[in-house]
């Protein structure tokens, strides 16, 4: 399993819930296991990956306007 850095040690972690498509969460899960890490932490790392493009890139276009999140079944 690969070491992430333990950025727990001065606050504690915060639990969210996501709902994701079927086929993608399935692709998901087989990359885990193929990783022999947990989806979680699959996730927790993505998550770190991508605020770091963003710090070093600056943003990053993502085009969730308020228009997309309502047709996608957002707020």
């Amino acid at each position: 399993m690969m070491a992430m850095p333990n950025r727990r040690k001065h606050k504690p972690m915060k639990r969210i819930t996501v709902t994701v498509d079927p086929d993608d969460y399935a692709a998901f899960d087989r990359l885990a296991q193929e990783g022999e890490v947990t989806a979680s932490w699959l996730i927790r790392r993505s998550m770190r990956e991508f605020l770091e493009r963003r710090d070093k890139d600056g943003a990053v276009a993502l085009n969730i306007g308020p228009a997309r999140r309502r047709a996608a079944g957002g707020a």
